[in-house]
């Protein structure tokens, strides 16, 4: 993937595969709140005790499993639950499919299901008092994704789930019997959970050293970690020093090369030593045979005998050159072309470097989400929400784009917005004859259109609500589609202008919301070419934050990951409208198919579109009664 796009599927595998939670509340697309009682870690010093509970954490993962789950924009379906009959038929894609890890296949049979007696009746769900906080007992998740079932059985079918560490309202007394030896717990929001995944325990070390909950008050829910470098590692757990010097190579070189500097050094101190002794010993010996004066003789005999000794300390150091020795293999990430990239590297190959210590190595662009940031053996290190460690001293935290889109000003026809670096507002004069600057604007501004345009001089004028108006080479505007037609009155759906580029969303007849977008590129090149499918369709499923990761299209492209892609909502296959904080590019082709937004826009239009995501729940996926809202895609 070209950094600034967004991500393709690794293969057919689960993309709800984080640690983590949310609590939120829904039901507002101008202004998202966490919902009442919602807990968050919060962050704090380096400690020891810090570290403790990173080793603590490892633990826990490797108990639970931390698989890479990743699905993208290439409309292979992402596997998991959903109810029959409402995914729509998946494409095909040539990606390969990796085999799941042994981890991973024992996450997953914790879930597996069993010969079940006949399931109960899944309850009417108690809704929360819409002002008041919550403050009764939780269930907390010590698996990394706590399936809620919509009955006490198991079954293909999945209302959603809770990542690790994740804490959902919940009556506390399980139901004993069925096919849950632990018996079930019936969450307050909907659904049931088995008591092998979660616990009303919240001291549990699975639920308190879980992932940290996802900051719904932020830009992103997580902090994004850029790696810098080819081949750095992504550790199982706290590396010691003797390891780190082992799996990073590159450490262990940057030692040598301190040691060559000191050893160069040396090298030239005795040289010039030696030289300005053996001259003293000559002018001395001239001075013997001629007793008269000789200008010449050394300065300080006391100097020269303290160089002699250097002489001598830098002999000891072993300065007679070493044997060469036969170059080892380089590993891929050493193996680079004179542009500095790997001349040949998969997602496979990054696998290959698994063992009990190290995960998998990064290429140059991958990026992790970092759950805790701590100090060890004289390092900085991120913990990742995917429970792996990473050395932050290879790597960066990134600035996300704060570009959002706008409320649909009252009385507009449609909202404009500004893609040029920089534009002007304008003014006609009272017979549109003549045309004046009347201020600037800055690149995304958004405003109100009031659908008058004017030509003038071959150039396009739109007339804004404020009553300036907008240089039409300047920027784009909604333009909105035929409504969907099975919509029912009042009903929410997304209306999204591939030529325009641009987003809104509608209830009923009435736009609430615009924001831009950077739909799929196209090219004439067909493995380059990645256009995001028009048509109509419901969202089938909603996820806080997933992972998407994939190998490149073109011979020489590099494989890419981007964990814990934010609010991706999956519509088509594994098309999804999804934020993007890789780039800021917004209003122009830039994704593998996908719709991208801004984090900001992204994350109104997820808590304001259906279904909704219960409180605590990271994940949720659309019913025949709580349908998702229709996305309509068209030129």
């Amino acid at each position: 993937m070209n950094r600034s796009q967004a991500p393709r599927p690794r293969g057919q595998k689960d993309p709800a595969r984080s640690h983590g939670s949310g609590n939120v509340r829904t039901d507002d697309l101008r202004n998202p709140q966490p919902a009442p009682g919602a807990e968050r870690a919060g962050g704090g010093g380096v400690r020891t005790s810090l570290v403790s509970s990173v080793l603590g954490f490892v633990a826990a993962a490797a108990f639970a499993g931390t698989a890479a789950w990743a699905s993208g924009c290439q409309g292979e379906a992402p596997p998991g639950p959903s109810t029959e009959g409402n995914s729509p038929p998946e494409r095909t894609s040539s990606l390969p499919r990796p085999t799941p890890t042994s981890s991973a296949r024992a996450a997953a049979s914790a879930e597996a299901p069993r010969e079940a007696p006949a399931a109960a009746p899944s309850e009417a769900p108690e809704p929360p008092a819409p002002d008041k906080p919550y403050t009764g007992p939780l269930l907390g998740s010590i698996v990394p994704q706590a399936a809620v079932y919509p009955t006490m059985e198991f079954s293909k079918q999945r209302l959603g789930y809770i990542r690790l560490g994740g804490k959902v309202p919940v009556d506390p007394k399980p139901i004993k019997g069925g096919s849950c030896a632990k018996g079930w717990y019936r969450l307050l929001d909907g659904g049931y959970v088995c008591g092998r995944s979660a616990t009303t325990d919240l001291s549990n070390p699975q639920v308190r050293l879980g992932i940290t909950p996802p900051n719904l008050d932020d830009v992103l829910p997580y902090k994004y970690a850029f790696n810098t470098t080819h081949g750095t590692p992504l550790y199982r757990s706290v590396p010691s020093k003797d390891e780190m010097m082992r799996y990073e190579p590159y450490l262990e070189s940057a030692k040598r090369k301190r040691k060559e500097e000191e050893k160069q050094r040396a090298e030239a101190l005795y040289e010039e030593t030696e030289k300005e002794v053996a001259a003293a010993a000559a002018a001395r010996a001239e001075a013997a045979a001629n007793p008269a004066p000789v200008a010449a003789i050394a300065a300080d005999p006391a100097a020269v005998e303290d160089k002699a000794a250097a002489v001598a300390e830098a002999a000891s150091l072993g300065i007679a050159p070493a044997p060469v020795e036969e170059e080892p293999e380089k590993p891929w990430w050493e193996n680079v072309d004179d542009k500095g990239r790997p001349r040949s590297v998969t997602l496979a190959d990054l696998d290959k470097d698994a063992d009990s210590t190290v995960a998998k190595r990064m290429v140059k662009g991958f990026f992790v989400a970092v759950d805790k940031t701590f100090g060890w053996n004289g390092r900085s290190w991120y913990k990742t929400t995917a429970g792996l460690v990473a050395p932050s001293d290879r790597m960066y935290i990134i600035k996300p784009p704060a570009s959002q889109g706008i409320d649909f000003p009252e009385g507009a026809k449609s909202v404009g917005f500004i893609l040029a670096k920089s534009a002007s507002k304008y003014q006609f004069d009272a017979e549109k004859k003549s045309v004046t600057v009347a201020g600037s604007l800055e690149r995304f501004a958004a405003f109100g259109l009031t659908g008058e345009s004017h030509t003038h001089k071959s150039t396009v004028y739109r007339k804004t609500t404020e009553g300036w108006w907008m240089k039409g080479a300047d920027g784009t505007y909604t333009d909105l589609g035929t409504p969907p037609p099975d919509l029912a009155p009042g009903e929410k759906w997304i209306d999204v202008n591939l030529s325009r580029k641009t987003l809104v969303a509608v209830e009923g007849d009435k736009p609430v919301f615009a924001a831009l977008i950077s739909p799929g590129r196209r090219s004439k090149d067909k493995k380059k070419d990645h256009p995001t499918h028009t048509g109509v369709f419901r969202i089938r499923e909603k996820h806080i934050a997933t992972t998407m990761d994939g190998d490149g299209t073109v011979a020489g492209d590099l494989p890419y990951s981007i964990e814990d892609v934010p609010f991706v909502a999956y519509y088509d296959g594994s098309y999804a409208l999804h934020g993007a904080f890789w780039h800021g590019n917004f209003g122009r082709e830039m994704s593998h198919g996908c719709v991208n937004l801004s984090p900001l826009d992204a994350k109104k239009v997820f808590f304001w579109s259906e279904p909704r995501l219960p409180r605590g729940w990271h994940g949720v996926w659309a019913t025949p009664e709580n349908r998702g809202t229709l996305v309509s895609i068209h030129e």
